[in-house]
Parts: structure tokens; sequence; C-alpha cells
């Protein structure tokens, strides 16, 4: 019965052995007839027979390149045929038939069986003791190499198409409907499991002492690791019904059916991936000697084998990212590509500093996944490389290369930019200077003044600073107020947050800084002009960052106006004193200052108001 055909994804293959070079995946042998074949069993890398429809037996001791019909002595159908050495094996088919051979299949005798229906499947555990399964539950023991076949019952009326034994005593028959059943006294009596399913099983095999598989339609597979208490379904990927498997052992086994369908598993079923047949054909067998090499058979007198495990030679790979001609990639950024059919051992990467790959800087094999994390000191900061893939498997490398790509690396990553003048919390000028340490990667700086924390009613927005420091402009701050400001530093690449915030407080009245030098002393000069009308300009010298206090008094003494109240950077600053309110005479200028070293300055002079 056919099913449709369910796309499978393709997973990453995870055993990867070497094998012979060609030819690649599966290949025809032609078996000399149309007839339906049922079932293969190879006995060596050379020996083996097929049988089929209308008794056909095909036979070779070439590896297949000559299938050679053998006389079968019977014209009814053969099903399932099992060796137990190189030279003894049965063959069992309708209306009840089992042949033995002990000379690798040469010839053929008839065995007596007592029953007449149709036998699907048989399996020997050693010359003398095996097994045999048909319709209506049929199931047959022989002790003594098929001279004697005993018919035992089963419990079932319906139809068994496979029989398997893991010892002389525990064994599975499977059939229609989804029956499983299991004996543990080497068939004498036989107990109904569950499988799991009502699909129709058509093979059960031991993969281990106490592991089992079953297939059939509908493209299930279920696995049980305690003699069958519990399956677990396994994503064959497909719905096309499955009929024979191969085990090899517990990791490695492959699976065939309609439509040519063929699944392979190294790792007990974890994963399945799908093989190209190479035919269309309905496959109802296969066969392995190792993991390497293996037979299919199929209807209308279809053979197919492996010497690669059924795999081809892998495919180019296609590279994803980064995109051709990125810039700013990271010196230890991801490469990446698209996982290559049939799944691949590992694959191969090139990096170079030309398109033609003649100055190979990197070459890295042994890649089990389809990305790269590029290890620290290969890549150079702000260079231009180029860079490709190769896929290996089993069988060999992919043809060639993946196209080639090339990106440019980042330069330096940037730093937060850490603020340094004037001191947070400071009061400063209308004009301040804003100041903040180099970052060595950064090409220029952005600074925001803001009278909110939150940064939305800007005063200043300033990008594209190419030095450490900036003057606010005059007529952007007013007097007396408190403002907020960040800096960020950016380059080609990278931007960096911005800083922790800090704040400063313009002075009452219109104090400014007189460039950027920095005095060597404190030193208050005298006002000028002097004498004065209304206004006067009062200068002093800062040589390091200060709390200064500036006031004026009558020469009653007392204090008529506080100029200047709050912690300044240091520098050079005027202070003017509009003087229009006052009446004409003398004042004194009183200027204290205490560096954050603990240094003091004291000093006053005296100023003439004339009206």
């Amino acid at each position: 019965m056919r099913k449709s055909v369910i796309l499978f994804s393709l997973f990453y293959i995870l055993i990867c052995v070497k094998t012979s070079s060609q030819p690649y995946g599966w290949f025809s042998q032609a078996s000399g007839t149309s007839n339906n074949l049922n079932s293969v069993f190879m006995t060596s890398n050379t020996a083996g027979i097929v049988v089929g429809q209308s008794g056909t037996v095909l036979r070779t001791t070439n590896s297949g390149t000559n299938w050679v019909a053998v006389t079968s002595g019977t014209s009814v159908h053969l099903f399932s045929v099992y060796f137990i050495n190189g030279n003894t094996g049965w063959v069992v088919g309708d209306v009840g038939v089992i042949l033995k051979t002990t000379n690798a299949g040469a010839t053929w005798s008839t065995q007596p069986t007592g029953v007449g229906y149709q036998l699907r499947s048989v399996s020997f555990i050693n010359t003398t003791t095996g097994y045999a399964a048909g319709w209506y539950g049929t199931f047959l023991r022989t002790t003594n190499g098929g001279t004697n076949w005993v018919l035992y019952s089963t419990g079932l009326t319906t139809n068994l198409t496979s029989v398997n034994f893991s010892d002389a005593n525990n064994g599975f028959a499977a059939g229609q409907f989804g029956k499983l059943i299991r004996t543990t006294n080497g068939g004498v009596n036989w107990t109904q499991i569950s499988s799991g399913t009502t699909a129709q099983i058509e093979k059960v095999n031991f993969t281990a002492t106490n592991e089992a598989v079953i297939i059939g339609e509908g493209g299930f597979i279920r696995k049980s690791t305690n003699l069958g208490n519990n399956w677990v379904t396994q994503s064959s990927g497909t719905g096309n019904w499955l009929y024979s498997n191969s085990v090899k052992n517990q990791n490695f086994y492959n699976i065939v059916g309609d439509y040519g369908t063929i699944r392979k598993t190294s790792n007990g079923g974890t994963n399945w991936y799908s093989q190209v047949s190479n035919t269309s054909s309905l496959l109802t067998a296969v066969s392995f000697v190792d993991t390497n090499t293996g037979w299919a058979v199929g209807i209308n007198g279809t053979i197919i084998k492996t010497t690669t495990g059924g795999w081809t030679l892998p495919g180019t790979a296609s590279l994803s990212s980064p995109s051709n001609g990125q810039t700013c990639f990271s010196t230890t950024g991801t490469l990446d590509w698209s996982d290559v059919f049939p799944p691949v051992c590992h694959y191969r990467l090139n990096i170079a500093t030309d398109q033609n790959f003649t100055n190979i800087i990197y070459n890295v094999a042994g890649i089990n996944v389809s990305n790269y994390n590029m290890p620290p000191g290969i890549l150079q900061y702000n260079t231009q490389y180029y860079w490709r893939v190769r896929a290996t498997n089993q069988v060999g490398e992919s043809p060639s290369w993946s196209s080639v790509r090339n990106f440019r690396t980042a330069v330096p990553d940037v730093s937060v930019p850490v603020l340094n003048l004037p001191v947070n919390n400071a009061t400063v000028s209308i004009t301040p200077l804003l100041r903040w340490d180099s970052i060595a990667a950064a090409t220029g700086y952005r600074c925001r003044v803001a009278t909110d924390t939150g940064f939305t009613n800007l005063v200043l927005d300033s990008n594209n600073i190419t030095g450490r420091q900036i003057t606010v402009p005059s007529g952007r701050l007013q007097a007396n107020t408190r403002y907020y400001w960040k800096v960020y530093s950016y380059n080609s690449c990278y931007t960096s947050s911005y800083s922790p915030r800090w704040s400063f407080v313009t002075a009452l009245t219109a104090l400014s800084q007189n460039g950027t030098e920095i005095p060597a002393v404190f030193r208050l000069y005298n006002n000028y002009p002097n004498p004065f009308n209304p206004v006067t300009s009062i200068k002093f010298d800062l040589p390091k960052t200060s709390s200064v206090n500036i006031a004026i008094y009558n020469l009653l003494g007392e204090q008529v106006e506080f100029a200047v109240n709050g912690v300044l950077e240091a520098g050079k600053f005027t202070y003017d004193w509009n003087a229009s309110d006052f009446g004409s005479g003398v004042y004194i200028c009183r200027m204290e200052a205490v560096s954050n070293d603990g240094e003091k300055y004291f000093n006053t002079i005296k100023m003439v108001l004339i009206k």
C-alpha cells in the first residue's frame, strides 16, 4: 500500500567513517529478471542470495557484479531468506514452502512443514534452532536445522509478517493491525503486547539483547529498550510504507520502503537521514555486511548496492553570514553557512587576505557544525578578508568550494567616556568648559546638556566632537540654574553607552571663564576700570579646583553683593559687577578660596565707584 511522501528534515550526521571512493551512493546492479524480489541476505562482501516471485533465487559470488539464477525446485513466491553462516541458509514462501541450502545457495532442498499457509519470515539463532511465521498467526520452530518443523499456537488469527529472536528464549513476531506478540520460552508460549500502533508491522528486529525496532505502514518506526514493555516513536521523515531493515549494531541500521525510500541512522534512531536510492521502485528488503556495504532489492527485479554507506559526495556549501562585503565584522564573530546534503561529517574553512587564496591566514578542518566562531588573535582590526567553506563526509570532499565572500573587520570597540571637568555638582560660569577622558579608539564624541535628568529639554546636543572637550557657547545657559550633562564616544563601527550623568550649577551673576589656560597660582587682580561707573571686571585665577567665595562690602563692613559662592574648576575667571543699584563710594572685594587638597588663599582689593 503506497502512501504520499512527507519531506524529511535533514540533521547533521554524528559519526564519520572514511569509506571507499567510488561509485558513490546507491547504484543499480543487473538482476537478469523482471520478477519482484522480496528478500536479500548477504553473507559476505562477495556472496549473497536474493529470492522473490515465482520461485526466483539469485546468487552472487562476486559482490553482485553478476547475479546468477539458481534452481529452487519450486514455482511459488518466496518471501524471506536467512543464512546462519556462509553456507547454511533457509528460504520460506507460499503454501508453507521452506527450502534449505548447505552449499551457499548453489542447490536447495525442500523441508516438510505440515502447513499450507504463506510463510513470510524466517530467522535462526544457530545452525539448529530457527523460526518461521506467516499467515493466520502461523508460527513454526525447528531445533534440528529444519528436519522437523513444529507448529505452535500464537493465539492470533491475523497474518504475521516478521519473526525475530535475540536468543533461544526471547523473541517477537508481528504483523497486521499492529499485532505484536512476545515469547520468553523459545516460542512455546506467546503473549500479545501493545505495539502502540494499529498500522501493519512489516519487520521486527533486535538491535541489542533487550532492544528492538518495528517498522511498517505509513512510515512508522518504534523502538523498545526493555524487551517490548514500552515502545517509543522515532521520526522517519516519510509517510511511505517501510518494509525491511538491516541492523549491523546498536547504532547503525538501514530501512527501505515504497517509492525507493531509504532511511539510515548512525545513533540508534535518534536521527534518521534520507538517502537517494536512484530508483522509484518499491524496495522490499535490505542487507548490509558492514556499515558501508549493503544491497537492497525490490519489485521488477530491482537490485541496488552501496559501498559508501549509501552516501554520495556532499554538495557545495552555501555561505550565509556575514553578507558579502559586510563591514565592521567582529574579529571574534561567527561565520555561518547552510547545512549540506547529504549530511556531512565536517567542514573545512579557509580565510585569506586575497580573493585567490594565495595568502591563506587561517585553514581549519573538522568543523562538525555549519558555523564557526572565530577565536581571538586570528583576525586583525580593520582588515579585508575573503572566506570559503568545503564539506566532507564519509565518501570524500564536495566537488567544489563554496562561493567566495569578503568582509572587513571592525576597528577596535569604544568604551564609555569618564567625565572629568567640571566635577559633579560644581558651580560654573555660563560658558563652562566640559571635559572627559579621551577614548583611544574613538573618532568622535556626542555631548548633551539639559535642564532635566531625562534630557528632554536640551540646551546643547553637539555631535562630531573630535576632541575631548567642548565649551558651551554663550547664550545657551542661564545664571543660577542646574544643568545635567553626559557624553558617549563612537567610531565607524561602534557607539558606546552614555557616560553616567553629571550636573553643574551656573553662577548667580555673569561669571565667565577666560580660555582654557590653567594658572600656576591663586590670584585676585585689581578690578578694571577703577574708578568705574557702573560696571567693573574682577579677574581671579584658580590653579586648582577650589571652593570659592567672593563678596563685596561697603566701608561700614556691610556685605552688599555675594558675587561667587561655589566650587569652580581650575582656570582664569572674570566676574562683571554691575553697581547700578549702589551709590558712589569705596567698596572692598574680598576673595577666599580653598582647593581640594586643602591649600588656602585670601585677598582683598579696593574699588571706587564714581557716578
